[in-house]
């Protein structure tokens, strides 16, 4: 009869843990300590793309580079500010086009009035020496800012990478630590029980208790180191992890 109290008392124990599991799936299955991240989320290449795509500050980059992409198109033909093109109807009292009469070679026809087309040129010095150092320094600063976008996004993966770490190594801290509640929870309910019955003394059953309150301690702090990291990640990736979770196949 004492073994089987005894039995229902573990079984007990180990199904109110289990019950506050569920509870916390509830809430976010990531708080499931049963639960493997690494399991759950694509892997971290995948990862990656998803945060370079989501980025604002990769995002504010390319702005810049196809900003001064434009400005070097643009500056290319800013010479073309300089010419101009024209056709119209002209007429008055100076001439302004002549030709030798067919019939008569030795007089010149004078045409003052008519039809007229042309190019009006106008360029400075500047802008036939200088012109090309210009496009020149748009050429660097795209190519600058193909460095920085480089860069940033090298920096990104720094960064990720080493939450990711955090966040998987936290994780498996965290799942030690609730397995060893769990079996300290289930060892002082037996040593609450022997100690009602008389079988050991209240010393051991005070050291049972303190065992278990430092692995709560452990639990709890486990579980802090836990969730920062899954809100750092998750502010880093600019997604929320919930939509990436993977679906179960059948």
């Amino acid at each position: 009869m004492k073994k089987l109290s005894l039995y229902l008392l573990i079984l007990f124990s180990l199904f109110a843990m289990s019950f506050q599991a569920n509870a916390q799936d509830d809430e976010s299955v990531f708080l499931d300590p049963k639960v493997d991240i690494e399991v759950l989320l694509p892997r971290f290449d995948s990862l990656y793309q998803i945060a370079l795509s989501k980025n604002e500050n990769l995002k504010a980059e390319a702005s810049v580079m196809r900003s001064n992409m434009w400005t070097e198109n643009y500056t290319r033909w800013l010479w073309a500010n300089n010419v101009s093109v024209f056709y119209n109807y002209s007429f008055g009292s100076l001439p302004f086009f002549g030709y030798a009469d067919p019939v008569q070679p030795t007089q010149l026809v004078l045409v003052t009035q008519g039809y007229r087309a042309g190019v009006n040129i106008q360029l400075s010095v500047f802008d036939v020496l200088g012109h090309r150092g210009r496009v020149n320094e748009i050429k660097e600063k795209i190519i600058a800012s193909k460095h920085h976008k480089e860069a940033v996004a090298q920096e990104l993966r720094r960064s990720l990478g080493q939450f990711y770490a955090d966040m998987v190594g936290y994780n498996r801290l965290y799942k030690a630590r609730n397995e060893d509640l769990l079996t300290q929870t289930v060892a002082c309910a037996v040593a609450e029980k022997e100690w009602r019955e008389g079988t050991i003394h209240i010393s051991e059953y005070s050291r049972q208790k303190n065992v278990l309150a430092d692995a709560e301690s452990a639990y709890h702090e486990a579980f802090r180191f836990y969730y920062s990291s899954l809100l750092q990640f998750e502010a880093l990736l600019g997604v929320p992890l919930k939509s990436l979770v993977k679906k179960k196949k059948g």
